[in-house]
């Protein structure tokens, strides 16, 4: 729900204006004034409105109310479905191909490709109104996955090419050398060294996420939108122009987008909401988790008793041994 249904909708949401008139409240008391409010009428005012998607509490309710409570959970089957069919590819593919340096950015790029109108259907299913079409109708035809192919393709892979980059970088830094032992024999100067080549390598790992997987993904998805046939509603307000650049087939258009305008539409206000987003998901799971976890540590700390602490004991001196 958070970190795919809630995301995906801000990736596509096109902020909408509201017009709003205010006629003259003054009453004119003689012609001239009746002469003058003749020219400059009623006062008309474009009030941007606030995204749906600035606030996850406010697109649960905008997804509630306009598609059931189980909304929160859309394309749940053919997110597993697309997951399923992306694993058991990158398997056959892992074990055909002969192994080479980079093997899993190739496997994850082909494998993306090869169900890419799977994904598809999901992000078609996320973002429409509530329909009768079944998952085989939401699919893509054949010609459009030749529009999909590639941006898949480039979204399956840019998370393997971070971790090469990251891992790439952490060698520059000298960081894979490091011994455990030695680093206990670190001076201030060292030490304080170490710490600033880890947030270098921190910093880089997260430029890479927001530089490289991030546009990956929003542009992936978006062009999925387009794919969605016209006369079809999506459940938040979205520009199939994207922004003046594509021309509706209805005009005469291809109606779809290209990779570059894909992103490029996606402005600096909707890339601050989706990062501000993902932000509020990493804490809200992060919450989740330590609560999980403190309750199953108490429930283990319950039914075993006193012989917890003493089989922390033995573990505690069995590696001080070691």
């Amino acid at each position: 729900m958070l970190n795919e249904v809630i995301t995906a909708l801000c990736m596509i949401e096109s902020p909408t204006a509201a017009i709003t008139v205010s006629p003259s409240t003054t009453e004119p008391a003689s012609k001239h004034e009746k002469e003058s409010l003749l020219e400059t009428g009623p006062t008309i005012t474009l009030v941007n409105k606030q995204p749906i998607t600035s606030s996850i509490r406010g697109t649960i309710t905008h997804l509630v109310a306009h598609a059931g409570r189980w909304s929160r959970f859309r394309g749940l089957r053919i997110h597993f479905l697309h997951s399923m069919l992306f694993s058991l590819t990158s398997t056959f593919l892992s074990a055909a191909l002969p192994h080479f340096p980079g093997q899993m950015v190739v496997v994850a790029a082909l494998s993306g490709a090869a169900v890419a109108n799977v994904h598809a259907a999901w992000t078609h299913k996320v973002v429409s109104m509530p329909s009768s079409q079944s998952f085989l109708q939401r699919i893509p035809s054949k010609s459009d996955w030749k529009i999909l192919a590639g941006p898949a393709a480039i979204q399956a892979a840019m998370p393997y090419i971070s971790i090469y980059l990251t891992c790439a970088a952490g060698m520059m830094l000298g960081l894979h050398k490091l011994d455990s032992e030695k680093v206990r024999e670190y001076n201030g100067a060292q030490s304080a060294s170490l710490i600033v080549r880890g947030i270098l390598l921190f910093v880089f790992a997260v430029s890479c996420t927001l530089f490289l997987c991030l546009p990956a993904i929003v542009t992936l998805v978006r062009i999925e939108a387009s794919l969605v046939s016209e006369d079809t509603d999506t459940i938040v307000p979205f520009d199939r122009s994207f922004g003046g650049k594509v021309v509706s087939q209805m005009m005469g258009g291809s109606g779809k987008v290209g990779f570059v305008e894909a992103w490029r539409s996606f402005n600096w206000e909707a890339r601050r909401r989706l990062i501000k987003l993902f932000v509020k998901s990493f804490f809200i799971v992060a919450g989740l988790a330590f609560v999980m976890v403190h309750v199953l540590l108490a429930e283990v700390f319950v039914v075993m008793g006193p012989a917890m602490g003493e089989f922390l004991r033995r573990a505690q001196a069995e590696a001080g041994g070691m």
